[in-house]
């Protein structure tokens, strides 16, 4: 694994905290290959950061290691953790930061991170991902063994994902993100919408905005214009074609996370 993949995901935002870190890898393994996966996640949204995670399912190669630091429990009494799941490794807090790599996995193999001799030292309580996940992840890149970590963990935390739901003659689902454009992604699925809808016509509402129609892409509406789409996930977004839908909405990013969509035949 000398030439593995190493991704980075974090709410650390701009300022040396990324670089610190990637420093510490290439100090261990110099021929890991890093990428930025996301900085930035929402500061302390753990369930933003295991959906930027989730994107990551499937496009790595097998043995890429995600180094994920969303950490509001850092220096308490959440585990370390290092997990083989889903063809790849994961290392962070045990939060529910990879709940998707575990919904994914029902083999999935979760260990805490016990052996201290692989911790940077003297070891901050307040910067883990420097001291603990990025020489972990550095080592394992480079072929330590996972299984030395520490003691396999049966409990991991797993995040309360929402799911759909049918409630008379409605479809409804969540908001579970917004992105920088300011599009809206949700729980529903292409299958599970369409297997809903049959071969009637979709009506999408949210927050007082009605939607005609599934479109193929954005440009498909107007510009100004709110439109439904399938996103790169397969999930449905509703989108403000060349705008920003969470302004439209008068919300911010994390405000929109959890309101409801409601789709119905039409």
């Amino acid at each position: 694994m000398s030439q593995a993949i190493i991704t980075l995901t974090s709410d650390f935002g701009p300022g040396p905290f990324v670089g610190l870190m990637k420093g510490i890898i290439l100090g261990i393994c110099p021929s890991a290959r890093l990428v930025d996966l996301d900085h930035g996640v929402p500061p302390q949204d753990v369930m933003a950061g295991a959906l930027i995670l989730e994107q990551a399912l499937g496009v790595f190669p097998a043995g890429t290691v995600h180094l994920a630091v969303v950490d509001p429990g850092v220096g308490g009494e959440r585990r370390a953790v290092a997990l083989k799941a889903a063809g790849a490794l994961w290392v962070g807090p045990d939060n529910g930061l990879f709940t998707p790599a575990l919904n994914t996995d029902d083999r999935a193999r979760v260990y805490e991170i016990t052996d201290q001799s692989l911790f940077r030292q003297p070891m901050s309580n307040t910067f883990h991902g420097r001291d603990v996940f990025a020489p972990v992840a550095a080592r394992l890149t480079c072929g330590h063994d996972i299984t030395s970590l520490g003691p396999e963990v049966s409990d991991p935390i797993i995040l309360d994902w929402p799911q759909p739901k049918e409630e008379g003659e409605a479809l409804l689902g969540r908001v579970l993100a917004a992105d920088h454009f300011g599009n809206l992604m949700t729980n529903l699925g292409r299958t599970q919408v369409e297997d809903f809808l049959g071969s009637t016509r979709a009506v999408i509402s949210l927050r007082g905005l009605e939607v005609e129609g599934i479109s193929a892409s954005y440009g498909q509406a107007p510009p100004g214009q709110v439109v439904a789409v399938y996103n790169s996930l397969d999930r449905l977004e509703l989108a403000l074609n060349r705008g920003d839908l969470c302004e439209k909405l008068g919300l911010n990013r994390r405000e929109a996370a959890g309101l409801e969509v409601r789709v119905e035949r039409g």
